[in-house]
């Protein structure tokens, strides 16, 4: 095997962005639970608040744990794969400045200025990241000799290119303007980007997955 920590920390890797699409679901569920407990409260509604309270509760919990698994699984799935690949170490950094931008977002999440800024810095790191995993996949894949994997990561960055430049113009209306062209502008865009998204997060797992196969 000539990359077998980055086959034990992509597969890890791989892992983790599959819980994290799991936690998106249970987190959109928990969402959906609030308004109908909160419906459920105004009503009067004995049984259907304990009903709505008991899931939510659930889904609550089961979003926290699994985004702890899957934080914790990125983390030490980045670590592995660094040792045979120098583009994991940046992600290494990159990774643990944006938990500490996540706590600051989560300090001032009453100032809106404040959170939407940080959320943006976030969503920045993040397409970052997710750019030197498809280069540092596609260097493997150069190595190897997997032509298709190498096609495969060329295709994948200028979609995450095309997506996160997207999502940041999106970001930036969104933070300073405030006219309502502009919010009809950001809505559109971001009604764009989350299907846009989607599709980048299934050509991501197939990569992830692709890879895989590659250094096992």
């Amino acid at each position: 095997m000539r990359f077998p920590n980055a086959a034990k920390g992509i597969s890890k890797i791989f892992t983790a962005e599959v819980l994290r699409l799991i936690t998106t679901v249970t987190a959109g569920l928990s969402l959906i639970f609030s308004i109908f407990l909160a419906a459920a409260v105004t009503d009067e509604a004995i049984v259907s608040t304990g009903i709505y309270g008991v899931l939510l509760a659930v889904f609550g919990v089961a979003t926290v744990v699994l985004a702890v698994i899957s934080l914790v699984l990125m983390i030490i799935g980045t670590i592995q794969a660094s040792r045979d690949e120098a583009s994991f170490k940046v992600i290494i950094y990159l990774t643990i400045f944006n938990i500490v931008v996540s706590v600051i977002a989560a300090i001032f999440s009453q100032n809106t200025f404040l959170a939407n800024i940080a959320s943006g810095v976030s969503e920045l790191v993040s397409f970052v990241c997710s750019l030197l995993v498809v280069l540092g996949v596609g260097s493997m894949a150069a190595e190897l000799g997997d032509t298709p994997l190498m096609a495969k990561c060329g295709t994948y960055f200028k979609v995450v290119l095309g997506i996160g430049i997207l999502g940041l113009l999106t970001r930036f209306f969104a933070i300073f303007t405030m006219s309502v062209f502009a919010r009809a502008f950001v809505f559109t865009f971001a009604t764009i980007s989350v299907i846009l998204s989607i599709v980048r997060y299934v050509l991501y797992l197939s990569l992830l997955s692709n890879a895989k196969k590659m250094l096992n």
